[in-house]
C-alpha cells in the first residue's frame, strides 16, 4: 500500500512561484536604465505599477479583475474629484465598468476603469523604493477611501455605498535602497495605515544589495501594554525577523510593526492577499502551503536523501 501524502517542505514548485518576483524586478530595472537614458523620472514608477497589474491578473482566479482607476460610490458628492488607484482588484464576473479613461501617452499605464465601491475587493499602491516619505505618501491616499471604508453596507441593502466586509489594502515597494536600512523612520511611518479598514501592511521586493530572492513582509501588531523594539546594530531594516517600538493609540491599544525577510514570503503574501479577499484568512495561520520554502530547507532536503 502507497504511503498517504502529507504536507512536504519546501512544497512542489516553490522555486517557479518566485519567477514572478524576478520577472517584476527585472521589468522595473530595465525601466530604471531607460529613465536614466531619457531622464524621465517617473517612468519607472509607472512600470513598477504594471507589472504589479500583470502579475495580479497572472496569478489571482479569474473572477478578480486588476486595474488601475478609480473607486465610485453612489454616497459621494458628484462635484468631489475621485483619486486615482494604482491597482484594484475587483469582482469583473459581476461588476459593470462605469466608464474607461485611455491614456495615449503612456502605454505602460493602460486604460482606468471606474468600479462601483460594493465589487472592490483591493486596493493596493505602489512604490518604488521603500522610505518613510513614500509610505506617509501610500497611506494618505489610501486614506482618501475613508469615506467609503466606513461601513460595510447591511447585506440587505440595496443601494451599496461602501467597501465590501472583506475588502483589504495594503502597500508593495520594489525595493529598499542603501540610503534607508539605517533608519526605521519608514516602520514608524506604517503604523499611521492603523486607521484603514482591511490594512494589512505590505511587501517590499528586495534590498538593494543583497544577492538573496528574500522579499520582506511588514505586518502591524498590536499589544495592551508597550512593546520595545529588537530592530538593533548596523542596517536594522534588512534584519531577517524583527519587531519596532510600539506607539500608544489608546490607553489599552498599543501598534508596532513586524518584519520579516525570507524566499517565502512573496507567496504568502500573494495566498494571504486571496485569503483577505475570500474572507478565509485567518491572522497566525498559513493561507496556503505553496510556496513555501527555502535554499536551505532545499539542501537539507537533499542532504537527507543522499544519506537514506
Amino acid at each position: 500500500m502507497e504511503d498517504k501524502l502529507k504536507i512536504e517542505v519546501p512544497t512542489q514548485g516553490w522555486k517557479q512561484i518566485l519567477t514572478a518576483r524576478k520577472e517584476m524586478l527585472d521589468a522595473y530595472d530595465r525601466a530604471r536604465e531607460q529613465a536614466r537614458a531619457h531622464e524621465v523620472e517617473t517612468f519607472h514608477g509607472r512600470v513598477a505599477e504594471a507589472a504589479c497589474r500583470k502579475w495580479l491578473s497572472g496569478f489571482l482566479p479569474k473572477r478578480y479583475g486588476v486595474t488601475s482607476g478609480y473607486v465610485v460610490s453612489p454616497g459621494l458628492k458628484s462635484n468631489l474629484s475621485s483619486p486615482h488607484f494604482d491597482v484594484i482588484v475587483f469582482d469583473q464576473l459581476e461588476s459593470p465598468v462605469l466608464w474607461v479613461e485611455d491614456n495615449p501617452d503612456s502605454s505602460q499605464q493602460g486604460k482606468s476603469l471606474a468600479i462601483p465601491v460594493e465589487y472592490v475587493h483591493a486596493v493596493l499602491e505602489v512604490k518604488s523604493s521603500f522610505s518613510s516619505e513614500t509610505v506617509r505618501a501610500s497611506i494618505q491616499h489610501l486614506g482618501e477611501l475613508l469615506p467609503v471604508m466606513r461601513g460595510p453596507d447591511d447585506p440587505q441593502e440595496r443601494y451599496k455605498l461602501h467597501l465590501p466586509s472583506t475588502f483589504c489594502c495594503g502597500l508593495l515597494f520594489f525595493e529598499l535602497r542603501e540610503d534607508t536600512m539605517n533608519s526605521e523612520a519608514p516602520l514608524a511611518a506604517f503604523i499611521q495605515g492603523v486607521a484603514l479598514r482591511g490594512f494589512f501592511g505590505g511587501v517590499v521586493l528586495r534590498a538593494v544589495g543583497i544577492t538573496s530572492p528574500d522579499t520582506c513582509r511588514i505586518t502591524l501588531f498590536q499589544s495592551q501594554t508597550p512593546i520595545k523594539g529588537c530592530l538593533t546594530g548596523v542596517r536594522p531594516l534588512v534584519v531577517s525577523m524583527g519587531m519596532s517600538t510600539s506607539v500608544q493609540i489608546t490607553d489599552r491599544l498599543h501598534i508596532g510593526t513586524l518584519i520579516q525577510w525570507s524566499e517565502r514570503e512573496f507567496a504568502q503574501f500573494a495566498f494571504d492577499l486571496l485569503a483577505m479577499m475570500k474572507g478565509t484568512y485567518e491572522r497566525g495561520r498559513l493561507s496556503s502551503f505553496y510556496g513555501v520554502g527555502s535554499s536551505f530547507l532545499e539542501l537539507m532536503k537533499d542532504a537527507e536523501g543522499k544519506t537514506t
